[in-house]
């Protein structure tokens, strides 16, 4: 099993991260099937060979990741996506489609 942890921080009001890790969480489910819910300010998500959480905080968000051993030899290429994405997410203008 192989771990994938992201922290990015943001100057962006609650309720726009918010929007935007809920836009990530509809694309997850749409491409790759992931389930997901909202706890509070935690959005947890499973899928077949992999399962995490997206945590927002005060001008942050954190990304936690277990990858079954099947996905675990991506791991390299699945974190460089995720970041991307989120890094778009999070932007504060400009062009935010997801790769």
């Amino acid at each position: 099993m192989a771990n994938i942890h992201i922290k990015r921080t943001h100057s962006l009001p609650r309720e726009v991260v918010r929007a935007r890790v809920e836009e990530l969480a509809k694309d997850l489910k749409k491409k790759l099937g992931a389930d997901y819910v909202w706890e509070g300010d935690s959005l947890r998500f499973k899928r077949s060979g992999a399962s995490g959480s997206i945590d927002m905080g005060d001008g942050f968000v954190e990304l936690k990741i277990k990858l079954g051993m099947l996905l675990s030899p991506m791991k390299g290429k699945i974190e460089q996506s995720i970041d991307e994405n989120i890094r778009i997410a999070l932007a504060d203008t400009g062009d935010r489609r997801l790769s």
